[in-house]
């Protein structure tokens, strides 16, 4: 007796039309969310690889404009930012190790350009630093308070 209300249900439920597109649905989303799955883990297992790349181009960058300042290597993730990378680095004419950089994106007048924010020892910003030419050109031309705006949020760790 059981095993026949079984085979109605299963009968009743299979030829409904609602399943097949219920099931197709489900193998739709499952196959997407398998794949943002696999690239988030991609994303996370290249950050190495990630850093590495932008400490180089940082470096020529630095090199290329005169600057003294080279980055040695990324910090831990303890001290990971939402918005960019936070770096040691050296300063070759005072051959010190002299805090943190904070590499990270300015956005100004629809551009975005890479920006370096020099970081004291008590975390304040004592310097930031345009990594390419139209953004030196754009950061004279930038407001002191949208500049205090990105200085605060730098030192706060809000960024």
């Amino acid at each position: 007796m059981i095993k026949e209300k079984i085979q109605i249900v299963k009968k009743l439920l299979l030829d409904h039309p609602f399943i097949p597109k219920l099931r197709d649905k489900a193998i739709f989303a499952g196959w997407i969310g398998g794949l943002l799955l696999l690239a988030g883990f991609c994303w996370f297992l290249s950050q190495p690889s990630r850093n590495l790349f932008l400490q180089r181009a940082v470096n020529r960058s630095l090199e290329s404009s005169g600057d003294f300042i080279r980055l040695e290597g990324p910090l831990p993730p303890a001290d990971a930012a939402k918005m960019g990378n936070y770096f040691s680095f050296t300063d070759s004419s005072r051959f010190v190790n002299s805090g943190k950089v904070f590499v990270f994106t300015f956005v100004n007048e629809g551009v975005f350009f890479p920006c370096a924010a020099i970081l004291g020892a008590d975390g304040r910003v004592e310097e930031l630093i345009a990594l390419n030419s139209q953004g030196k050109m754009i950061l004279e031309r930038v407001s002191q308070g949208i500049l205090n705006l990105y200085i605060r949020r730098i030192e706060g760790n809000r960024l």
